[in-house]
């Protein structure tokens, strides 16, 4: 009678502590991301394959990828870059061109006012310095692209000169699927400053 009881305790203690745990876990799921999260969100888009999906089934997926995206720290989304960028790829290529300005501006735009605000609390030769490291980024990206061979003359000026003027202003004047592109560049260009303030 005694052990039975001891064993029934012991199991509601388990049970609650098991319930317990579930219960933080569930609240804590929507805090917490990892790399492989987000592709598999983006892998599992309802209307990848040929599948339809309603307007409003688009957009609470396309919240859920930006959410956790935005979750990620510097080194899980250089991760996420080497391990799954095809995934991401085929992803941002599926949405409309409303869908892909909305995930620009909510996973690239926001490191812009940090990066401007960044280069402006740096010393000149540190300014220097990353401003002219930051071209160079932009350049060799721009230079490595699929469209870097087929740009005009004119689009070479014109890009050589924003970039030399003005960096930032340049960024976020670009054109959205740019944008997608620079955006290990952005990422780089923001961990670098708080390498700098350190």
């Amino acid at each position: 009678m005694k052990n039975q009881r001891i064993w029934i305790t012991t199991a509601t203690l388990l049970a609650l502590i098991w319930g317990a745990l579930a219960v933080v876990m569930r609240q804590t799921d929507l805090l917490v991301s990892w790399p492989q999260k987000v592709l598999d969100l983006a892998g599992a888009a309802p209307w990848h394959d040929g599948k339809t999906a309603s307007e409003s089934q688009r957009r609470l997926h396309l919240h859920e990828v930006i959410t956790r995206l935005n979750q990620l720290d510097f080194q899980q989304r250089r991760a996420l870059r080497e391990d799954g960028q095809d995934i991401l790829d085929k992803f941002f290529a599926s949405l409309t061109e409303e869908e892909q300005k909305e995930y620009v501006d909510r996973t690239v735009e926001p490191y812009f006012e940090t990066i401007s605000k960044g280069i402006k609390l740096l010393t000149e030769e540190e300014r220097k310095r990353m401003v002219a490291r930051m071209r160079g980024d932009l350049r060799n990206l721009r230079a490595n692209s699929a469209d870097g061979d087929r740009l005009s003359d004119q689009d070479r000026e014109f890009f050589e000169f924003m970039v030399a003027e003005d960096p930032v202003l340049f960024l976020r004047e670009a054109p959205v699927k740019m944008k997608m592109e620079l955006a290990p560049v952005i990422e780089d260009m923001q961990s670098r400053l708080q390498g700098f303030r350190r």
